[in-house]
């Protein structure tokens, strides 16, 4: 049975034969909340990756009882947690509390900070980036001018901004902000929900051997992706948009 990758949640996602698949949820977003009880009696386990960082403490919004809520596409969503620094479209703590302590829910973590860095590495299918990534980096020139991605801080080394000026992020600099960003995640679900997950999907699903052996030293053995590429020890996802007719 083939995983599904789900972010935001649209009204169209209904009209679909989800259960014919296992459900995965990216970044703990409040629609994920919301749109429960129109989950609740899939057979499968529900499984939330939750970026860490994201969440703040605060009250039980209602679930759904009838009424669809708006749609945020990721780029929208991202815009407003890192340029505007808002988090409301994320579930509180309270809220996934909630849903952790749910039978057929299990929880994973998507990375703590869930961050970009400059890249020379591009993506298999180029697009333009987003606007939200270039004011990450205060749309600094040297992006263009370098031919650079913007790509997952903690699967590639990247390049460190600051002061508007790019330089070589060193490796074992990149090697500690994994095993600081996985300690923080990790030591977030001990916290707030008392458990320790094994699970873990990696961020804008990009990955690679050293990112993954250092996970496995903390524990973490089962790991998602869009695409695992050659790796034996990836889940592939499906992304729900892909069957919903345009």
């Amino acid at each position: 049975m083939q995983y599904l990758m789900i972010h935001d949640i649209r009204q169209e996602y209904f009209a679909l034969d989800l259960d014919r698949y296992r459900l995965t949820f990216d970044d703990g977003l409040f629609s994920q909340y919301y749109y429960y009880p129109l989950f609740k009696d899939h057979p499968g386990k529900l499984t939330y990756f939750i970026a860490t960082s994201f969440i703040r403490p605060g009250a039980v919004r209602s679930m759904f009882a009838g009424d669809y809520i708006p749609y945020l596409k990721s780029k929208k969503y991202m815009y407003r947690t890192f340029i505007e620094q808002r988090f409301e479209h994320f579930m509180t703590t309270e809220e996934i509390q909630e849903l952790s302590a749910k039978g057929n829910v299990q929880i994973g973590v998507y990375s703590h900070l869930h961050d970009v860095i400059p890249s020379r590495s591009h993506s298999r299918k180029r697009k333009p980036l987003s606007q939200w990534k270039l004011e990450r980096f205060q749309n600094s020139p040297e992006i263009a001018r370098r031919d650079l991605s913007i790509r997952s801080k903690i699967a590639f080394q990247g390049f460190n901004f600051q002061d508007g000026s790019l330089s070589r992020r060193p490796g074992p600099e990149w090697e500690d902000y994994i095993k600081h960003d996985t300690e923080q995640c990790l030591k977030w679900m001990a916290d707030n929900l008392g458990i320790t997950t094994e699970w873990y999907c990696f961020p804008f699903n990009e990955h690679n051997e050293k990112l993954i052996t250092i996970l496995k030293s903390f524990g973490l053995k089962k790991f998602f992706a869009a695409r695992p590429g050659k790796s034996t020890q990836i889940c592939g996802r499906v992304d729900i948009d892909s069957l919903v007719p345009d």
